[in-house]
């Protein structure tokens, strides 16, 4: 019996990427949220079906305007391959939604936000993770830079990459803050959303888990969130931070540096800031987000607190939808623009950042621009340094790159 399919089949918003296979070049397509445990894999020449999924065409439009462009499988075989879509919940539907709020409603009675990249990015057993960490900051000594600058440590920028290719750059900047994070008892710590909408905020009330144990989510302050954005739903987008890498991965290294101790955290994820870099209108002329900049800066005022920017850098080469490759000229260019661009939050002008970013039509798609932005906006003002600047491989060509950095910011 054929499977029923939406009348005009709409594919959801992914994250798809080329793979290379023995029979050929497809495009893979996954849940991102993953609450599907299967993946659909489109041969090359096929992938125009996809573009014509937009919730505007039935299967007879789609079929003919792939003719038009001098495609000809038949109904049949687009039926067939939208039911694989639809098995792996790729298509904007009743079935799709019924499934997520089945996962969200899960999530939301479990005990934790469970720990998703133990034992794949990171050891799941303590004295094996520690081992890691350890070793990895041996091979850096601390430096004497915090005594330039007046005032705490109030902030730190850490990248969210896998520790594979980003350790050293975790390590030198968790050797750095050694010493200076005794007193914190609650933490800020503002993740990017890789599948989050344009500008959204999304806290969340589960606490987080980590090897160490669970880290107790200050529902006061989800309060105070719940309260800055205007609108929408705060929690529409909750489930993201069940799969989410970015906070996670810098959590770790967050609890190890704090010797496993408990404190207060402030989970927020952070959507894209695409449509004010394309307007060139500060995010702070939002409504939400300005409210949530006063939100979190009132929350700073409860007690001593760490405010953590979970991002990367730039994101360049083919791997990211760029023509030419990066070659040594283009990588010593993208480390000068990203100096550029380190500087100016190292200097306490988070808007300066975002310029930056706005007047090169956000060319270096820099995936930590939302949470960096809001860390700058929230220390108004706190002045640091970076450390441990690297450019990561993204693809086996070794033509394109992730560039990442650990930043520390100083201030009252």
């Amino acid at each position: 019996m054929a499977k029923r399919l939406p009348t005009k089949p709409q594919l959801r918003d992914l994250s798809p990427r080329w793979i290379q296979r023995q029979d050929g070049v497809f495009l893979h397509l996954e849940d991102d949220l993953g609450i599907a445990q299967t993946a659909v894999q489109i041969p090359q020449n096929l992938t125009p079906i996809l573009l014509l999924c937009d919730g505007t065409r039935t299967i007879e439009s789609i079929n003919g305007g792939l003719l038009l462009q001098g495609i000809s499988i038949g109904e049949e075989r687009i039926s067939n391959l939208l039911e694989q879509l639809d098995d792996a919940l790729l298509l904007e539907n009743g079935k799709y939604a019924a499934e997520k709020n089945k996962a969200l409603q899960k999530y939301r009675r479990s005990e934790n936000r469970p720990m998703s990249f133990a034992g794949t990015i990171y050891p799941a057993i303590i004295s094996d993770l520690d081992l890691f960490i350890t070793e990895s900051k041996s091979r850096f000594e601390s430096s004497d830079k915090s005594e330039k600058y007046h005032g705490d440590i109030q902030g730190l920028l850490s990248p969210h990459i896998d520790f594979a290719r980003g350790y050293s750059t975790y390590a030198e900047l968790w050797k750095e803050s050694e010493g200076l994070l005794d007193e914190i008892e609650q933490v800020i710590i503002l993740g990017t959303d890789h599948n989050g909408g344009l500008g959204s905020i999304t806290p969340t009330k589960q606490n987080y888990q980590t090897p160490y144990s669970s880290l107790e989510t200050d529902l006061d302050g989800i309060k105070l969130l719940e309260s800055a954005i205007v609108g929408t739903d705060p929690f529409n987008e909750e489930l993201h931070h069940v799969k989410e890498h970015s906070i996670e991965l810098a959590l770790i290294w967050l609890h190890n540096a704090l010797g496993g101790r408990s404190f207060k955290l402030l989970p927020i994820l952070c959507g894209s800031f695409q449509k004010f870099l394309v307007d060139k209108q500060q995010p702070k002329e939002d409504e939400t987000i300005n409210n949530v900049i006063d939100a979190l800066t009132e929350y700073r005022k409860k007690s001593r607190t760490l405010v953590v920017a979970a991002g990367d850098l730039a994101h360049m080469g083919p791997e990211f939808g760029d023509a030419a490759p990066m070659n040594e000229l283009a990588l010593a260019d993208l480390a000068s623009k990203d100096h550029i661009s380190l500087s100016a939050i190292e200097k306490g002008n988070p808007d300066d950042f975002f310029n930056t970013s706005a007047e090169e039509s956000d060319a270096r798609k820099i995936c930590g621009l939302t949470p960096i932005y809001l860390m700058g906006k929230v220390l108004d003002g706190c002045k640091g340094y970076s450390v441990g600047y690297d450019q990561c491989p993204a693809d086996q060509q070794n033509t394109s790159v992730v560039s990442i950095a650990g930043t520390l910011l100083f201030g009252d």
